[in-house]
């Protein structure tokens, strides 16, 4: 995470070096990124840029955690689920919230393609505790639905977030890491299909 003195820095200057930053991993992966074009774009000196960041992965994981921050501006109205939303239809209400808030800027679909490409040791960096988080986020819920019968008491709670977090994370990793648009339908029509599996079963 940045060091204290970029967030002493006047607003204008940190957004110079956050879009930049955003710009410059939208274009290139971890590996191909250069500090100097962010630094030249942020119209800041060299030196200055180690007074605010350890180094270049500190500033990519920055990067993530403002657009980790930008994304659930999109959804946080659902994750108290004020409605009590069945377990099914808040998690498709979720996934549509994340599909459009990559809609909103394409840099987000670009720089997480460039991650997929950066390796396992970089996207492990990057990630870290982030898909026990969400299984756990998950568990919460499944739970509440198996209280009120709208979930068989028989299945395994754990195993079913899971199973939901890795069939996502699959979905969007092969939709931005293999293909070169982003298609909105073909993911929907992706996730509707889990959802229609898990909803009524194959036997």
């Amino acid at each position: 995470m940045p060091k204290e003195t970029f967030f002493n820095l006047d607003e204008n200057k940190k957004t110079r070096i956050i879009e930049a930053s955003l710009d410059e991993f939208s274009l290139n992966s971890f590996n191909e990124a250069k500090l100097s074009r962010i630094i030249k774009s942020s119209k800041i000196p060299r030196g200055s840029f180690y007074q605010y960041f350890e180094d270049k992965m500190d500033l990519y994981k920055y990067v993530f955690d403002i657009l980790s921050k930008r994304k659930l501006s999109f959804m946080e109205d659902l994750l108290p689920n004020p409605e009590k939303m069945p377990f099914l239809e808040l998690f498709e209400e979720l996934y549509t919230r994340g599909v459009k808030f990559a809609e909103s800027d394409i840099r987000f679909v670009r720089i997480s393609k460039y991650l997929m490409l950066s390796g396992q040791d970089i996207i492990d960096q990057i990630f870290g505790d982030n898909l026990g988080v969400a299984k756990e986020f998950y568990m919460k819920y499944i739970e509440t639905d198996k209280s009120l019968g709208r979930i068989r008491q028989d299945i395994d709670t754990e195993f079913l977030a899971e199973f939901v977090v890795q069939a996502t994370t699959n979905i969007a990793f092969n939709e931005v890491a293999e293909n070169d648009d982003f298609d909105v339908k073909r993911m929907f029509k992706r996730i509707s299909n889990i959802i229609s599996i898990l909803r009524k079963g194959i036997e």
